[in-house]
């Protein structure tokens, strides 16, 4: 076998191989046989019918079929000889006409993944973030659960004040705008509120009671509709009520599973640490890929960036679906999405590289026994079976994918546990 290489850049080739005679006729062979045993010729019984007859009578199909066998084969063969591995899909550029004892030439155009050193990785300046939690804030806590906990009763015998829950009905109308009825709206009195013009309307109503409210919206209100518009608002009380919370005692304390006020401040405060220690690990991973990516500059496989941008788009599109958006009708400008999306698929791309790179250096695995782990937790996470899951992603090309992304994580492990950690901003060494 003959082959040709040519550099268009770093990590764009083109290939011209040639097929040696003797190889196509094998193959020509081959294929003829076959479509003499499933071919139905009429004068011949079938399986039986000469292969000069099936050669001339299925000549192009044969030639056609001989041609998609020989040039995947070839063509690995040759990048096997050049130590050499494609990315992406591979352009055939040019296939000479098939011709029988003579070779085969053709010409493919493809990607590989850049050439470069990885630069000393280790010991890289990252931030630790302060974990430290404050009695404060496992009072702030607390007080979240006895909002959770509290309870609501009607007041009675006297107007609204700031702090009431206040329920009423709201007719909206005005000039340009449609009507609109909402029942039983809720509003805590004296909240900070796009219309306090309604909380000051509203100040010592009682049920029953009725208040009308008219306001100029500005240009720059949150509701395009409404904007630079007289907006009336028509309001009937329907009900008042107070909020109740618990006081902090072991009672409340066992409401929440714990056995005293004491064990819920320690159980609290081991897991707001918690929190923060994960948001501080995760920071110093985030930091830890930004820096890698800064560090070194390639050329990238327009293949894999594209790949990486397709999968930003179909994600973004499931979103919209999630949220109820006919993707397939709504008017969504996806070039602009593209060029918006495109910059990071680009850091994901050079992110994913240099990990790669790093885990080779490491000689780091993924065992089948970790992908499968992985496998199953995904999918007692969806309801779904690991083996429904496990053979639609390896029918598809998942599996090795998802062992290339556990093999990035943890060569992104190997990054945080050797870089040299400093104090965050603010952070008292």
């Amino acid at each position: 076998m003959l082959t040709d290489m040519k550099d268009l850049s770093s990590v764009k080739k083109a290939i011209e191989v040639e097929v040696p005679a003797d190889a196509v006729a094998r193959e020509i062979e081959t294929v003829t046989g076959e479509f003499g045993r499933k071919a139905k010729v009429p004068g011949f019984r079938p399986g039986k019918v000469p292969s000069t007859v099936i050669r001339k009578r299925f000549l192009t199909d044969i030639r056609e079929e001989v041609v998609q066998r020989l040039l995947p084969r070839f063509f690995h063969d040759a990048l096997a000889e050049k130590g050499m591995v494609a990315v992406g899909s591979p352009d055939v550029r040019r296939v000479d006409p098939l011709l029988e004892g003579a070779p085969l030439k053709f010409e493919v155009e493809f990607e590989i993944k850049p050439q470069f050193e990885v630069k000393n990785w280790r010991g890289l300046e990252l931030e630790l973030a302060d974990a430290t939690v404050t009695e404060d804030e496992v009072t702030a806590m607390i007080e979240r659960l006895r909002d959770q906990a509290s309870t609501f009763r009607p007041v009675e015998g006297r107007g609204a004040e700031d702090g009431d829950y206040v329920v009423m009905n709201i007719d909206t109308s005005g000039e340009g705008v449609e009507p609109r009825h909402s029942e039983s709206a809720q509003i805590q009195l004296g909240e900070e509120s796009p219309l306090p013009e309604l909380h000051e309307a509203l100040q010592g109503k009682r049920p029953g009671d009725q208040a009308v409210v008219e306001k100029r919206h500005g240009e720059d209100a949150a509701n395009e509709e409404i904007r630079g518009k007289t907006v009336r608002y028509d309001i009937v009380i329907r009900e008042l009520r107070t909020r109740e919370r618990p006081d902090v005692t072991d009672e409340m304390a066992r409401s929440f599973g714990w056995e005293s006020i004491a064990e819920m401040r320690e159980r609290i405060s081991e897991d707001l640490r918690g929190h923060k220690e994960h948001e501080s690990l995760r920071a110093r991973r985030e930091e830890a890929a930004n820096k890698l990516v800064e560090m070194h500059y390639f050329e990238l496989p327009q293949s894999l960036v594209d790949e990486e941008l397709g999968s930003s788009l179909r994600n973004y599109a499931r979103y919209l679906a999630s949220q109820g958006v006919d993707v397939e009708n709504a008017e969504i400008d996806w070039q602009r999405l593209q060029r918006e999306f495109l910059p990071d698929a680009e850091k994901r791309t050079r992110r994913g590289l240099i990990l790669d790179a790093i885990g080779r250096e490491e000689k780091i695995t993924i065992t089948d026994a970790e992908v499968d782990a992985e496998i199953r937790r995904a999918a007692e996470g969806s309801a779904k079976e690991f083996a429904e899951v496990k053979q639609r992603l390896r029918k598809g090309g998942g599996y090795e994918q998802l062992r290339m992304t556990m093999m990035q994580e943890k060569a992104l492990d190997s990054v945080v546990s050797e870089a040299r950690l400093v104090p965050a901003a603010g952070v008292a060494p």
